[in-house]
């Protein structure tokens, strides 16, 4: 079932508002899930973004390894601080 942009962007929001609020950064999984999220996000892709956030969020122990499928294992793990610069600017331009 598709969603709406505006609801992929909340929930977006949601989900790394829960990371700023455990005070820790995502982990590799969570973090480049995010971030290829927000890549198809600003692409227009709402319905990659939102397969994105439903990957981030699986729970660890039903994850097929420590980090997402197609990621390099050496790859720099965005920070939350990264990922909620990167949704502001998205949010700022669909929003405009």
């Amino acid at each position: 079932m598709a969603i709406t942009q505006r609801t992929l962007m909340e929930r977006i929001d949601r989900f790394i508002r829960s990371i700023e609020n455990r005070t820790g950064e995502p982990d590799q999984w969570e973090g480049h899930c995010l971030k290829q999220a927000l890549i198809y996000l600003n692409a227009g892709d709402v319905e990659r973004a939102q397969a994105r956030i439903i990957l981030a969020r699986t729970p660890p122990q039903l994850r097929t390894s420590r980090i997402p499928p197609t990621v390099p294992p050496d790859s720099l793990n965005p920070t939350t601080a990264e990922l909620r610069a990167e949704f502001e600017r998205i949010k700022s331009q669909v929003l405009h």
